[in-house]
């Protein structure tokens, strides 16, 4: 049986999952406002490059286990471009959409600077290092030319870009050793953090809704409907976290299993942040059939 070294979450990188967090929770608010078919569209149009953006750097520090000056400085301004993508995403598909896909050239430049660090640092992961950082840096330079392009032609550049960014380790997985595979425990400790963080995004749905009416019986039923359904969702989530996807890989390289289980986080974590949205709403529908006394600071006025 393979041992795997302890490798666990840093400080730095909790860090930067709140700022992505606080980018979701901005995104949520921007579906509350709009949820029509093409709000819904227009809110997974910004988060798919979001959440890809952050699974860029949560899969090289589980690869490359680095805390030197050069990689806080570097995460640092991952972090302050994460800041102004939170910032450029009320609008983000209108006059803001270039300052948005400025922000995502930033951190993927940045990914590709921390890859080209690592190939010459760590020989046995040249080849390897090399595919990723001409994938990313041809899918960084689609992002870069879609800002001096106007919508909606911009977005076929997105587009474009997405594909290479997200085929690129598709493209190169088969060739992937052993040795730089996902840490087995790292990885989905870093996905189960990030994941909690998106369902206290779903609770603050849920308390927000509430908080936009006096407290009654039937305001207390909906309530715990609403987090019961969030404490479903991390006991189904949470009760899978062992890692056995990546030992999979691993062991039998069983790539297909490995795949799924990381690409399924799309909907997944969508779906959470949805669900926040949906709480909101259906307790505001309340409000105004006049099951609930309505408040002046409710966010259903807002």
């Amino acid at each position: 049986m393979e041992s795997y070294k302890e490798h666990h979450v840093t400080w730095l990188e909790n860090f930067y999952d709140l700022i992505v967090a606080i980018i979701v929770y901005q995104l949520s608010r921007d579906l509350n406002q709009d949820v029509s078919i093409y709000g819904f569209l227009g809110f997974v149009a910004l988060f798919i490059p979001v959440c890809w953006s952050w699974i860029g750097v949560t899969f090289y520090s589980t690869r490359f286990e680095t805390d030197d000056l050069t990689h806080r400085l570097l995460m640092l301004l991952q972090i302050a471009a994460a800041i102004f993508m939170a910032v450029s995403v009320p609008d983000g598909l209108g006059k803001n959409s270039g300052w948005f896909a400025l922000s995502y050239v930033v951190i993927r430049t940045v990914l590709v600077i921390e890859y080209l660090r690592t190939r010459r640092h760590v020989p046995a992961a040249r080849q390897l290092t090399t595919k990723y950082s001409i994938g990313f840096s041809i899918a960084a330079a689609i992002w870069f030319v879609s800002i001096f392009v106007p919508p909606p032609i911009r977005f076929i550049f997105w587009i474009i870009g997405l594909g290479v960014d997200i085929g690129t380790p598709l493209f190169f997985s088969r060739q992937l050793s052993v040795q730089f595979a996902p840490h087995i425990h790292h990885l989905p400790e870093r996905f189960g953090s990030f994941t909690i963080i998106v369902l206290g995004i779903s609770i603050l749905g849920v308390v927000n809704g509430i908080s936009a009416h006096n407290w009654t019986t039937s305001s207390i039923i909906s309530a715990g409907l609403g987090l019961g359904i969030a404490f479903s969702l991390w006991w189904i989530y949470f009760d899978t976290v062992d890692g056995s996807e990546i030992r999979a890989l691993r062991e039998n390289k069983q790539i297909g299993i490995y795949v799924t289980w990381l690409y399924i986080h799309f909907p997944l974590i969508i779906g959470f942040t949805a669900f926040g949205v949906s709480v909101v709403l259906y307790l505001c529908h309340l409000l105004r059939s006049g099951f609930y006394v309505l408040r002046l600071s409710s966010p259903c006025l807002q």
